[in-house]
């Protein structure tokens, strides 16, 4: 079996060569009782603590009642952000601009300007119009591009929304939306929901991180062997761990880790997954809960980094993709992050190599919407010392996509 090297990380912190084993056992739903020798023995019979709201903001205020989407309004496979526009945090119809999504999602939960200036740049460069800086949190939208004509395009000569399934931001094993191999990417699938609760079963109905580590672990496996198209690569993966300890760390009433509390009822009204009369759940949009406080400090690009190396030093998330068929994994052989600035530069690295090694060839000043892009996240990475962007990354990335993503193998 092949291994696909980069050349991209010789970056801060990172030591040795890791080449990350091929799958070669079944995939299926990791037992509850003990994974990965793991013991669960009698957390589940934990009594949930009370949150600790004192001194916090509760949301939404009077100014941002929930409004449920209409047939013309965009949601996506973010259920945070589908949160915030349904509560008018963002503009309701949900086509949205850089400063709205780090204004919002700072009066919502509490996220660092950082961490959202980064995740919105990524977003318009993969998903929206360079030219008008605007992109749909759901599917392709007329309205994101100049003059409403749907006649201007982002790199990737597309601009899909967070919907579309790309190297950008929209991935596969994600918590609650199924692959884009089965068809629809965006909505939140009840049957997966449960999948991630039942984890929690053995930590008192919490969303704690371990609980979310175990629920992603068997996402991706359950990928592996059901799901031919499979990737799991830079940077949509990276994005995907990111995102994976959201239900903890931002969803939580409260501050997690110093009195809050991720609990069934905040993690559900988020997720949009309304419990049912006979046990089962059904998709509703999505809204803040009742008497629910946000985190006492910023959600910052160093918090998620750090989230990011603990997933992947604690369990096997290994980059990837299968190679046109089930249970054909073949490894991304790249070296492993020891450290926060390592993971740091590694995300780094994979924007900045990404970007241009998908870009429509028809774009003529790919080099000016590079700039653009890099000039906005720059200031954010200086401080975990990365080094130089290599342009041979790019190279190495469009040499990656040509053999392991699909619709790009030659």
């Amino acid at each position: 079996m092949v291994n696909f090297k980069l050349p991209l990380l010789m970056t801060a912190g990172v030591t040795g060569v890791t080449a990350f084993p091929a799958f070669a056992g079944k995939a299926g739903t990791a037992s509850m009782e003990k994974q990965g020798g793991r013991s669960y023995a009698n957390l589940s019979k934990r009594t949930e603590p009370v949150a600790n709201v004192s001194g916090l903001v509760q949301v939404p205020d009077a100014d941002h009642p929930f409004m449920a989407p209409g047939p013309t309004d965009q949601r996506g496979p973010c259920p945070g952000l589908n949160a915030l526009a349904n509560h008018g945090y963002l503009p309701h119809n949900g086509i949205v601009n850089s400063a709205q999504i780090i204004a919002a999602t700072a009066a919502g939960f509490n996220m660092g300007p950082d961490l959202s200036a980064v995740l919105a740049a990524i977003a318009l460069a993969f998903s929206g119009d360079p030219l008008t800086g605007l992109f749909s949190i759901g599917g392709y939208d007329a309205r994101t591009s100049l003059l409403g004509t749907g006649l201007t395009n982002n790199i990737l000569g597309y601009a899909g929304g967070l919907d579309y399934h790309s190297a950008g931001i929209e991935g596969d094993a994600s918590a609650t939306r199924e692959d884009n191999y089965f068809g629809d990417d965006h909505t939140m699938q009840p049957t997966l929901y449960v999948q991630m609760k039942n984890f929690t079963n053995n930590y008192g109905g919490l969303y704690e991180i371990e609980p979310l580590k175990d629920a992603a672990e068997a996402r991706r496996l359950n990928s592996i062997a059901t799901n031919p198209d499979f990737y799991y690569l830079p940077l949509s993966a990276i994005l995907g761990l990111g995102a994976r300890g959201f239900p903890a760390y931002l969803f939580s009433n409260g501050t997690f880790g110093n009195g809050g509390v991720p609990n069934e009822e905040s993690v559900s009204s988020f997720f949009g997954a309304q419990i049912q009369p006979d046990g089962t759940y059904k998709y509703v949009p999505e809204r803040f809960p009742n008497y629910w406080y946000r985190r006492a400090t910023p959600f910052t690009l160093v918090d998620v980094v750090a989230s990011i190396l603990d997933f992947q030093t604690s369990r096997d998330f290994s980059f990837g993709a299968n190679a046109g068929a089930v249970n054909s994994f073949v490894p991304l052989d790249i070296e492993a992050a020891t450290n926060i600035n390592g993971t740091a530069c590694i995300i780094q690295n994979a924007i900045q190599a990404t970007v241009p090694s998908f870009a429509n060839p028809l774009v003529t000043d790919v080099a000016s919407i590079m700039a653009t892009l890099l000039n906005t996240i720059a200031p954010y990475f200086a401080q975990f010392g990365c080094p130089p962007y290599d342009p041979s990354e790019a190279a190495a990335y469009a040499a990656l996509s040509k053999n392991l993503v699909p619709g790009e193998r030659k």
